[in-house]
């Protein structure tokens, strides 16, 4: 099998997908998907918690298993959905309250959550000295990449637990990572939401980690295929959900083979850098990646709740946790817990 690159995937959304406050539904057929081994995978932010990706390509999990995969970096957690309805990606990984607008609003499109490596809000919050957490943050500028990504849902749910009202922050867009950390030194905002080891990268300047997410449940980077795809590729998608979980066992017992990922991919050659991102994660990847439906239901009500879409009856159809099942039903999961990284 030949050999792929990662590359940077920007995808159109113009007429193909709007999905905007008022729940603007945009029609999408379904698409015929031939039996196939190859697949792109696409995620929406360069950080350390796609580390299961990285590892996975690094190591050859993937070819291991019979998949020529791709992975593609897409330009925002907006251009999930979009990236998945025009087939440009097979796979799509990132914040599920973004594909639950898409799942609500775009008919024709029906989505599946196959894997969850991570159920937390795995972000960062980095700032000026004098932020304090709590209600510190109140009338601070929050730098964010983009309406519906992970941090922007963080910051939600933050304001959630606090009981505050919107207004009570500042929600500052800025489109990329790059931006968020350029708008933070130059003072256009006060603090900025990430995910390491970008944000960490601030304290060289003089920033503070002002405070994480970690302790707020979410059905963060959810494995996300179009049923169509599914019904079709069920062997692909198989060998996807084995490699996944093989790599998340990888994550947790080979650190070195971890931190030459993260540096590979996140974007850093300092190893302290890349030992505080795997040490911020490595309690969060899971080792059974099973979709929680709580967690996704969470996802669907709080998009409904801003008027992106009616919230459907049952979340649980979104869901289909048979392949991660029958791995744990099999003793697979349980037995690369046992395994040290040579898998012996």
């Amino acid at each position: 099998m030949r050999k792929r690159i990662t590359r940077r995937l920007c995808v159109p959304l113009g007429a193909m997908l709007t999905l905007t406050v008022s729940g603007c539904a945009v029609s999408s057929s379904a698409s015929v998907h031939p039996s196939s081994m190859k697949m792109t995978i696409g995620y929406t932010a360069i950080g350390a918690a796609y580390s299961d990706l990285y590892i996975c390509q690094d190591k050859g999990i993937f070819k291991k298993n019979g998949l020529d995969v791709e992975i593609t970096l897409l330009n925002s957690s907006s251009q999930l959905v979009a990236a998945l309805v025009s087939d440009s990606v097979q796979v799509g990984v990132g914040a599920t309250t973004a594909t639950a607008a898409g799942a609500m609003n775009l008919k024709g499109v029906d989505l599946r959550y196959v894997a969850l490596p991570i159920n937390r809000y795995y972000m960062e919050m980095w700032g000026r000295k004098s932020v304090k957490p709590g209600d510190g943050l109140k009338g601070k500028k929050i730098g964010l990449s983009s309406p519906g990504s992970l941090g922007d849902a963080a910051v939600d749910a933050l304001i959630k637990k606090y009981g505050w009202s919107d207004g009570d922050v500042e929600k500052v867009f800025l489109k990329s990572t790059p931006a968020e950390v350029s708008a933070l030194e130059n003072g256009a905002v006060d603090s900025i939401v990430t995910q390491p080891p970008t944000g960490t990268k601030t304290r060289q300047k003089g920033f503070k980690k002002v405070m994480d997410f970690t302790s707020l449940p979410a059905a963060a980077n959810a494995y996300t295929v179009k049923s169509d795809y599914l019904s079709t590729n069920r062997k692909a998608v198989a060998a996807f959900i084995k490699s996944e979980t093989e790599c998340l066992a990888m994550l947790h017992n080979d650190r070195e083979a971890a931190l030459a990922s993260i540096m590979k991919h996140s974007g850093v050659d300092d190893r302290k850098l890349a030992e505080y991102s795997y040490d911020f994660f490595s309690p969060l990847w899971a080792r059974n990646p099973r979709v929680d439906p709580k967690l996704v239901e969470d996802a669907f009500s709080v998009t409904a709740d801003k008027g992106i879409g009616t919230m459907p009856d049952d979340t649980r159809g979104f869901i289909d946790n048979s392949y991660v099942d029958k791995l744990r039903d099999s003793g697979y999961i349980d037995s690369l817990s046992r395994h040290d990284a040579k898998g012996e």
